[in-house]
C-alpha cells in the first residue's frame, strides 16, 4: 500500500507551461484525500513549490517538502526538519572552482535567496528566481561574513562549458559531496548527506513509513538518489535521461501527457 508519493516538480509534476495539468491535479487531490501523503522533491526552495502544493489544496504543518535537492525538509508551512548546510571554507572552495572555469556562473542558496558575487545572470537562472519567487542578493566577496552558511551550491552557463566542469570533478570531490546535473545548463553541489532519496528516506520514518510504502517520480539526474533506494516504488516519467528510466520499476508517459496521474491510476487505483 503507498502511503506516501514524492514527485520531483521540474519536468515531471510542471509540464512544459510550468503547470501542473488538469488530469494530475484530479488525481494527486485524490490521492491526498485518500490519506496517501503528496510530497514535492525539488531542488527550488519552499516558495517556488508553496503556490503549486496550494492548488492541489496541500498546505499546513501536516504536509512536507523535501528542497534543495534534500539539503532542506520542510513543512510546507516552512517548519524545518532537516538541514545540511555549507560553510565559509566549502564557499571558497566552490570559488575556486569557479575561477578556473571562466564563464560559467555559481550562486549560492539559502532558505529565502540566492546569494551569488556574479554580476551578470544567465537568462535561465533569472526566470528560475522568478518562477521560485527566490531573489537574488549580489554580494562582494567582502560583504560575506565568515560565518556564512548555505544549502546547495550550483554552477550554470552553457552546456559546453557545463560538460568540460564535470569532466573536471575529480573522485574525491564526488565522494565528499552530491553532485548531480540537473539540467544541461546545471551543476548542483550539495552536502554528500543530503540528497532526494535520503531526505525522503528520512522524512518517511519520521511519518512510520516504510520505504516500501513510498511511490517516487523524477526525469533527471538530481532524482537519481531516488532512484537508488532499494524499496522505493520508482516511476520514471516518459521524458527521463536513459539512466532513470534504466532503474525505474515503472516508465509511465511524459510530463506533458498527465505521466504522474496515468501511472497513479494505473498502480494504485487499478484504472
Amino acid at each position: 500500500m503507498i502511503k506516501l508519493i514524492a514527485v520531483d516538480m521540474d519536468g515531471t509534476l510542471l509540464q512544459s507551461n510550468n503547470q501542473i495539468g488538469e488530469e494530475t491535479k484530479k488525481v494527486l487531490k485524490k490521492a491526498n484525500q485518500a490519506g496517501i501523503k503528496i510530497v514535492p522533491a525539488s531542488g527550488r526552495p519552499l516558495p517556488g513549490v508553496v503556490p503549486y502544493m496550494k492548488d492541489l489544496g496541500i498546505i499546513g504543518d501536516e504536509n512536507y517538502a523535501v528542497l534543495y535537492n534534500g539539503g532542506l525538509v520542510q513543512s510546507i508551512s516552512g517548519n524545518v526538519l532537516i538541514s545540511h548546510q555549507f560553510d565559509y571554507a566549502e564557499f571558497k572552495k566552490m570559488l575556486n572552482i569557479q575561477k578556473q572555469n571562466p564563464g560559467i556562473n555559481l550562486h549560492f542558496m539559502r532558505k529565502h535567496d540566492y546569494v551569488t558575487l556574479d554580476r551578470l545572470i544567465s537568462i535561465k537562472m533569472a526566470k528560475m528566481s522568478a518562477v521560485s519567487a527566490t531573489p537574488f542578493l549580489i554580494k562582494d566577496l567582502n560583504e560575506i561574513p565568515t560565518d556564512f552558511k548555505f544549502i546547495k551550491a550550483e554552477f550554470t552557463g552553457a552546456e559546453d562549458k557545463l560538460d568540460q566542469l564535470g569532466q573536471q570533478f575529480t573522485q574525491d570531490f564526488k565522494q565528499n559531496y552530491n553532485v548531480a546535473r540537473s539540467d544541461p545548463q546545471i551543476w548542483e553541489i550539495n552536502k554528500k548527506n543530503a540528497s532526494k532519496g535520503k531526505a525522503i528516506h528520512e522524512l518517511a520514518q519520521k511519518l512510520n513509513i516504510n520505504d516500501t510504502e513510498v511511490m517516487i517520480f523524477g526525469d533527471q539526474g538530481n532524482d537519481m538518489s531516488m532512484f537508488e533506494v532499494a524499496g522505493f516504488n520508482k516511476i520514471a516519467m516518459g521524458n527521463a535521461i536513459d539512466s532513470i528510466k534504466d532503474k525505474a520499476d515503472f516508465v509511465t508517459k511524459s510530463n506533458d501527457e498527465a505521466g504522474i496521474a496515468y501511472a497513479i491510476n494505473k498502480l494504485i487505483f487499478d484504472k
